[in-house]
């Protein structure tokens, strides 16, 4: 599976193609809450190590996009 973008799903965000998985949320997952890639496999059952890490290096390649997007005010 690949990392896709369909302004349908998840406003566009970046996801694990067929899943629906952010991978902002794989990346939060990460970084923010200490989880291992193979304890966010368990997390999200739906997805392999290997998308795990393709979503991490998606991520890693696109930080800048993901922290501008993160400090944009959030709309009421």
């Amino acid at each position: 599976m690949g990392i896709v973008r369909d302004s349908e799903h998840s406003d566009g965000a970046p996801t694990i193609e067929e899943t629906g998985i952010r991978v902002k949320d794989i990346a939060s997952a990460y970084e923010h809450s200490g989880y291992d890639p193979d304890e966010i496999t368990q997390l999200y059952p739906d997805l392999s190590l290997s998308d795990v890490h393709r979503a991490l290096a998606y991520y890693y390649d696109h930080i800048d996009d993901f922290r501008s997007a993160s400090s944009e005010p959030a709309s009421v």
